[in-house]
């Protein structure tokens, strides 16, 4: 897993500052807004401006932001103004971080949501629920950072972020679980609930499939082969063992 990153966002304006903290290193990042479709544009750097290949914590990086109309000229989710870093660590592992430049309130109704055979598993609204009542979940867009683990390891690295487009679920009587293909990785999700009261976010955490997991089988059978290597010797101690016990009787009892 990648520890140690953590990201600072003010706008301001047409500018967006980007801010790396913590202690850990982020190359070749990309900084891209959700738009009202779903889909994550990609925002350049301001004039001046280079994004580094290396990114160190602290170093702020200018990002020019498109939509400089005022938030009352905003619907009410474009107001919420989304964005994802995605970079990749030292190991050459992609990763993303999504946060709201105006975050929404957390969820108090939430929905049942998890991964199960690798894909991101998402509950309908209870059925007793009232489709009327005020914080009913009417429809909820999923957002996640696309992360495929260490699998790309194994090819040609290609410092490009390909991120899929956040998906809209229309909640309707009888709807059954929508199911989410985020890769491999299996990264945690961000479920934001549409409801007559507004939006509101419920998080859902990610299976950790990014590091060991993902480990070839023979790195997995590195404690087994450790007692192979051991089982000789400890059969050696046993036959040392039983000789001197033996010698001792053979001179106690003549």
């Amino acid at each position: 897993m990648a520890v140690g990153i953590s990201f600072r966002l003010m706008l301001s304006g047409a500018t967006l500052v980007v801010t790396p903290l913590g202690e850990g290193q982020a190359f070749y990042p990309a900084v891209l807004r959700m738009l009202p479709d779903g889909r994550w544009e990609a925002l350049a750097a301001k004039p001046g401006a280079v994004v580094p290949a290396e990114w160190l914590p602290g170093r702020q990086l200018e990002m020019a932001w498109p939509d400089t109309r005022p938030l009352q000229r905003l619907t009410s989710f474009e107001q919420l103004q989304p964005v994802m870093v995605r970079y990749y660590e030292k190991d050459g592992v992609s990763f993303g971080q999504i946060a709201f430049i105006n975050a929404p309130p957390p969820a108090m109704e939430t929905l049942q949501a998890g991964y199960a055979d690798g894909m991101l598993a998402v509950a309908p609204p209870q059925a007793n629920r009232a489709d009327a009542a005020p914080n009913a979940i009417r429809a909820t867009w999923v957002l996640w950072p696309q992360e495929e683990g260490i699998s790309p390891l194994r090819k040609a690295l290609h410092y490009d972020h390909a991120q899929p487009p956040a998906q809209r679920i229309e909640w309707y009587p009888g709807a059954k679980p929508a199911h989410i293909d985020t890769g491999r990785g299996q990264p945690y999700a961000m479920l934001l609930h549409e409801t007559g009261h507004g939006y509101v976010v419920q998080t859902v955490e990610g299976s950790g499939l990014q590091g060991w997991r993902q480990r070839a089988a023979w790195i997995e059978a590195g404690s087994r082969l450790l007692w192979l290597a051991l089982l000789p010797a400890l059969l050696a101690v046993m036959a040392l063992t039983r000789h001197f016990v033996r010698g001792r009787r053979e001179k106690t009892f003549p």
